[in-house]
């Protein structure tokens, strides 16, 4: 048992905190070949270009938008599911784009979006199609996670809330958005996750330089790579880590000071 634990740090250290720190080296060198110590040089270009700029808003408007609607429609159809308990196969509608390939789906919405006069990947509203193609193929995983944090809540609860006459919005205010709060938490870091997954998509649909609305993170850091420009690349990669870092101790936050106010009542 000592062993597997000793075997899973060391694969850890090795294939986790090794490379994050040695990225920092190379985000203080001139490049990726020469390892001369320049300080913060790097990051500072890399936040003056117009290009990462452009990506780091695209991909901050994305996840502000995607991430809290794609909790809320989640929860709603969670708890739709809970209380209604509808039939086997609705389950299985919600949770099919889950094993639908990025191919297959970015084949789909080309065809639903992407061709003829209703063409929005190259309009002004190519970022709602990201948002729906997101929302429709993350939906179903958030949902398993709502649900079974519903279905964890004692059932007591709900009974003596009906007893003392709460209505049914007093007792999801007050009973089961409280009681599922951490299952919020773990919800939006799975989703901040899965948010970078887009990218695939995207890349898919228009290649490594889409229409300036869609330009994400991923593609500056994706032709930084191709043009072996390491030190930008990683420069950029942990000015978003910080972000993302950041986006995650409020996260934690929220359900510390939800989790008092329940501990209170």
């Amino acid at each position: 048992m000592i062993f597997m634990v000793f075997l899973s740090i060391l694969g850890f250290f090795l294939l986790y905190v090794l490379p994050f720190l040695w990225g920092i080296k190379y985000s203080l060198g001139r490049s990726g070949f020469d390892n001369t110590f320049v300080g913060l040089q790097n990051y500072i270009e890399v936040v003056k270009s117009d290009t990462f700029r452009l990506a780091i808003k695209n991909t901050v408007t994305f996840m502000g938008i995607a991430i809290p609607l794609i909790m809320l429609v989640s929860f709603i159809l969670a708890l739709a599911i809970y209380e209604l308990k509808p039939p086997k196969f609705v389950y299985l509608f919600i949770l099919l784009p889950i094993a639908v390939p990025s191919t297959s789906v970015s084949g789909f919405f080309r065809k639903l979006v992407g061709t003829g006069a209703g063409n929005l990947m190259d309009s002004d509203y190519a970022m709602l199609v990201v948002i729906m193609i997101f929302i429709w193929k993350n939906t179903g995983y958030n949902l398993i996670i709502y649900l079974a944090g519903l279905l964890q809540i004692d059932p007591s609860l709900i009974e003596a809330s009906q007893i003392d006459g709460a209505s049914y919005f007093q007792r999801l205010r007050h009973i089961l958005m409280p009681l599922c709060t951490p299952s919020a938490v773990f919800v939006g870091i799975v989703s901040v996750i899965n948010s970078f997954k887009v990218f695939r998509d995207v890349y898919i649909l228009q290649g490594k330089y889409p229409n300036p609305q869609i330009y994400m993170l991923q593609h500056y850091m994706n032709n930084k790579f191709k043009s072996l420009e390491y030190e930008k690349l990683t420069a950029a990669a942990y000015i978003f880590a910080a972000i993302i870092f950041t986006f995650a101790l409020l996260l934690f936050y929220k359900d510390r000071k939800y989790g008092k106010k329940v501990g209170e009542r």
